[in-house]
C-alpha cells in the first residue's frame, strides 16, 4: 500500500514533466538543426552589457535590425546573464524560460482551481495541462526559439495574480511595477485598481516604479544621462507605434481592426480623424462591457468569493492586452490564463459552447506553418483568426460568469 502511494505521488505531475521535456527536446532539435539562435535574447544580453559599462542602449548602427526597444531599467534585469559568455547564457536563458513556463502552468491551476491539487484530481490536472500545452505550444515554442520576453511578462502577471489572491499586497505591487519596465501593458490594470479602491496597491506600484525608474542612475551616475536614455526609449516607443499597420490591413489582430474589417464600418473610415473617433468609441464600449462583467453575480458574495472574482477579472484584462495593443501573434500567449479557466470549467459549458471552445483553441494554437503549410498559415494570420479565437474564449467566460459557475472550490 505504501509502495502504491509512493508511485502515485511520484507520477502525479506527469503533465508538467511532459511540458518540461517538450521544451528541452525542442532545444535539442534547435541545436541539431543549427537554429539555436535566441536572437531577441542577444539584444537583451547586449543591452545589459552596455548598461553595465554605462554605454548608450539605443539606435546603435552595429545592431542593424536588432535594436533594443525596452526601458533602461529592463536592461538591468538581464545583468546576471552577462557573467557568462553569450554562448553559455543562451542555454541558461532557455532553461529559465522553460522553468517559468512550467511554473506558469502550475500557478494557473493553483489560482483558478486549487482544490484540484488535493484528493484524487491529479488525472484531471494532468489532462488540463496536456491540453493547454497542445493549445499554447506554438506560442511558447516561438518564445524559446527567439528568446523573447512575452512569456516572462505573462509569468509576472500570473505571479502578481497569485500574490493578489493570497493577499501579499507588497509582492503584488512590486511584480506589477517590475513588469511596467518591460512593456507598459501593465497600465491596463490601473483603472481597475481604482475602481476596486485598491489605493494602497496603487501607491505601492507608484513607489516601486519610481525606485525602478531611478535604478539606471546607479550605472550612468548622472541624472541627465539617465533621463536622456529614457528619452531615447520613449522615442523607440514612438517609432514602434508609427510602424503599426493600418486599421484595415491584414494581420492587424486588434479588436479595432477586426471589427472594422469584417463589418460595414470599414466603409466609414475614410480618414485618420474618423478612425481615431471610432477607436475611442469602441474602447469606451469595451470599458462598459468590462464594468458589466465585474457586476455580474457580484452581489451578496463573501470576501473570499469577491477576491476570486477579482482574479477572473484581472485574467480577462491580461487576455485583452493583445486585442487592444497592436502586436504580433506572439503576444496571444496572454490568453493562457483564460485557456485554463475554460478547460477547468469545460463541463459547465453546453454542447454547442464546447464546440465553440474547440474552434477557439484551434484558432489560437494550430497555426504551425510546418504542419498546415505556408499558404494556409498566411490565410490564418492575414484574417486574424487568432483574434476570433480569443474573442470566443472571452464570450465563453461571460457565459460562465452569468451562470455563476466560476467557483474556487
Amino acid at each position: 500500500m505504501i509502495k502504491k502511494n509512493h508511485i502515485s505521488l511520484k507520477n502525479k505531475n506527469w503533465g508538467l514533466i511532459i511540458l518540461s521535456m517538450i521544451c528541452i527536446l525542442f532545444m535539442s532539435a534547435e541545436i541539431i538543426n543549427d537554429r539555436f539562435w535566441l536572437s531577441d535574447f542577444e539584444v537583451y544580453y547586449k543591452a545589459a552589457d552596455r548598461i553595465f559599462h554605462s554605454q548608450n542602449l539605443y539606435r546603435i548602427i552595429a545592431d542593424e535590425h536588432y535594436v533594443f526597444k525596452y526601458s533602461p531599467t529592463s536592461a538591468i534585469y538581464f545583468l546576471p546573464y552577462v557573467i557568462f559568455p553569450f554562448a553559455i547564457a543562451k542555454y541558461i536563458y532557455w532553461v529559465f524560460l522553460t522553468s517559468i513556463i512550467v511554473l506558469g502552468f502550475y500557478l494557473c491551476v493553483k489560482i483558478i482551481k486549487p482544490t484540484l491539487y488535493s484528493g484524487s484530481h491529479y488525472k484531471s490536472i494532468n489532462i488540463i495541462i496536456l491540453l493547454s500545452t497542445l493549445i499554447l505550444a506554438i506560442h511558447f515554442l516561438r518564445e524559446l526559439h527567439l528568446g523573447q520576453v512575452n512569456y516572462l511578462l505573462l509569468f509576472l502577471y500570473i505571479l502578481a495574480l497569485y500574490f493578489y489572491k493570497i493577499e501579499k499586497r507588497n509582492l503584488f505591487s512590486l511584480i506589477l511595477a517590475l513588469s511596467i519596465f518591460i512593456k507598459p501593458f501593465t497600465l491596463i490594470f490601473v483603472p481597475y485598481l481604482f475602481i476596486k479602491k485598491k489605493y494602497a496597491e496603487l501607491l505601492l506600484i507608484s513607489g516601486f516604479s519610481i525606485l525602478l525608474f531611478l535604478l539606471p542612475f546607479l550605472f550612468y551616475g548622472s541624472i541627465e544621462t539617465t533621463l536622456n536614455q529614457y528619452q531615447l526609449w520613449f522615442n523607440e516607443l514612438r517609432i514602434e507605434l508609427s510602424h503599426k499597420q493600418g486599421l484595415l490591413e491584414n494581420a492587424n489582430h486588434t479588436i479595432f481592426s477586426i471589427i472594422a474589417r469584417y463589418t460595414p464600418i470599414r466603409f466609414l473610415i475614410i480618414n485618420g480623424t474618423i478612425a481615431f473617433v471610432y477607436q475611442i468609441l469602441l474602447l469606451f464600449g469595451i470599458g462598459i462591457a468590462f464594468l458589466w462583467f465585474t457586476k455580474i453575480n457580484s452581489e451578496n458574495n463573501n470576501t473570499e468569493q469577491q477576491r476570486y472574482f477579482s482574479i477572473i477579472e484581472l485574467s480577462l484584462l491580461v487576455t485583452l492586452i493583445p486585442l487592444l495593443a497592436f502586436t504580433s501573434e506572439n503576444a496571444f500567449i496572454f490568453s493562457q490564463i483564460l485557456v485554463f479557466i475554460i478547460l477547468i470549467n469545460y463541463k459547465n459549458l453546453k454542447k454547442h459552447e464546447k464546440g465553440l471552445s474547440i474552434i477557439a483553441f484551434i484558432f489560437i494554437g494550430a497555426n504551425f506553418t510546418e504542419l498546415i503549410g505556408k499558404s494556409l498559415s498566411k490565410f490564418v494570420d492575414d484574417n486574424s483568426l487568432i483574434s476570433f479565437g480569443t474573442l470566443i474564449l472571452i464570450y465563453l467566460l461571460y457565459i460562465l460568469r452569468i451562470r455563476n459557475v466560476l467557483k474556487e472550490n
